[in-house]
């Protein structure tokens, strides 16, 4: 997961300051009373090695704006009914055995507001963090009152892997996609296309965004953490994820992080209207240029900044955006985007402006409702998580959140891909098709590599 580092020691080293740690920590949690998640974090000056393929409950994070790397195995607890009420009531009585570097941490899901299914929020038994001023590993446990030499004798097993380093990759057969369905397909979605501009035209909507659904067989089971180090490394500006959904995995690389949290500060980004990219710098500044005069791209992108700035308002103190749309060049793509940025009231945590947040106009529609109601109305089903939201929170409430976009759903040898496309009363169907294939491509790249 993480680059090699030449100064990185060898698995004795590591095992030894673990060692010191995990020891001090068992004779405190001798007097502690039970019923809490406990958390041992182990700063360490070098990088270490973590396993290549992904294991069960294996959760990865890499994100472009502040170079942060995070590995987590395993789950110390999982809350999945009011997952968000019974997160912050264990926050509350988490305990830290020694010094919080780096912080404890959690992982979450919140599912597409297309589909009715419960948010998520797991905190790993062991998470590797490199980035954002911390480098270390934190080892989790819920004490339940037991023997502290069985907490010990569990971290240790879970953290004997890391002192081991990392596996040698095996090699393995190229991968390739075999087959290939779509839903819906070029004539279906020609009509959705149609029918969703003329509701936006008669204003029984601002926006909607419909999505295409691509089901490809593989020629062989994936192994995630391949398919997430390729994407990191084809789409450096993108967060880069692979968390466990269902009986698979959702991996995505995002172009839209919906929130960053630091403190009191935050920063939502607004990403609406596309263009394509040429490869050519001529061609592309040509794009971007015809990007930011379109009328049509400009005004989709304005109902989802001015939709995130007031919901922002009513959590921050100030909220601030630039008056013009930047344009974000990626791989295949360029988007409009506009940060905006706001000072938090006291109390308010990332999760709690995901909440409000979600969905934006960018990945549903305006009026919400309006859009959801019609989306279900013409058939339109989510899954994998698509157009949700994945992230990591700490105990202080800081954390990243980014929206599931160009990503797929793996599942042994099946492959869901999904992409969308925002609509308004003048879109045009082909160009709408044109577009979802284009985000398609960063997948089917990865998918198709040798």
């Amino acid at each position: 997961m993480f680059p090699e580092c030449a100064s990185r020691p060898d698995g004795a080293e590591l095992h030894r300051r673990l060692v010191a740690a995990v020891g001090a920590a068992a004779r405190e949690l001798a007097a502690l009373e039970p019923g809490r998640l406990v958390s041992l974090s182990v700063p360490l000056p070098f990088e270490v090695a973590m396993p290549g393929p992904a294991s069960e409950g294996d959760s990865r994070w890499l994100c472009c704006h502040d170079g942060l790397r995070i590995h987590g195995v395993g789950q110390a607890a999982c809350f999945d009914s009011d997952a968000a009420g019974r997160f912050g009531a264990a926050c509350r009585r988490w305990h830290l055995l020694g010094p919080a570097n780096p912080p404890p941490l959690a992982f979450f899901t919140i599912p597409p507001a297309t589909e009715p299914a419960t948010p998520r929020i797991w905190i790993p038994r062991i998470a590797v963090r490199r980035g954002g001023g911390f480098s270390g590993i934190t080892l989790s446990a819920w004490w339940d009152g037991g023997s502290p030499e069985a907490t010990a004798r569990g971290w240790f097993d879970d953290a004997g892997r890391l002192a081991a380093g990392a596996e040698t990759p095996r090699p393995a057969p190229p991968l390739r996609v075999l087959a290939t369905e779509a839903d819906p397909d070029d004539a279906a979605w020609d009509q959705r296309v149609r029918r969703a501009a003329e509701a936006v035209a008669d204003g029984r909507l601002d926006k909607v965004v419909l999505a295409r659904r691509l089901t490809s067989l593989l020629s062989r089971p994936v192994d995630p953490a391949r398919i997430t180090k390729a994407l990191a490394r084809a789409h450096p500006q993108c967060c880069v994820f692979s968390l466990p959904c269902g009986r698979g995995r959702v991996i995505a690389a995002s172009p839209e992080l919906l929130a960053v949290k630091r403190g009191n500060q935050l920063v939502s980004n607004a990403v609406a209207g596309t263009a394509r990219r040429h490869g050519d710098p001529g061609e592309d500044a040509a794009a971007a240029a015809a990007l930011l005069a379109s009328v049509k791209e400009r005004r989709e992108h304005a109902v989802v900044v001015n939709a995130i700035a007031s919901s922002l308002t009513e959590i921050c103190h100030e909220v601030e955006r630039r008056p013009e749309p930047h344009v974000m060049p990626l791989r295949f793509l360029q988007h409009l985007w506009t940060p905006i940025t706001g000072r938090l009231r006291a109390g308010i945590g990332l999760i709690d402006v995901v909440t409000r947040l979600h969905p934006t106009p960018a990945v549903l529609g305006s009026p919400a409702q309006a859009a959801i109601d019609w989306l279900r109305d013409i058939g339109e089903r989510r899954d994998g998580l698509y157009t949700g939201i994945a992230g990591w929170v700490d105990r202080e409430g800081d954390g990243d959140a980014a929206v599931v976009l160009r990503s797929a759903y793996i599942e042994d040898r099946t492959a869901v891909l999904w992409a969308g496309a925002g609509i308004m009363a003048d879109s045009d169907p082909r160009a709408e098709l044109a577009e979802t294939e284009m985000k398609l491509a960063s997948l089917m790249e990865v998918l198709n590599a040798p």
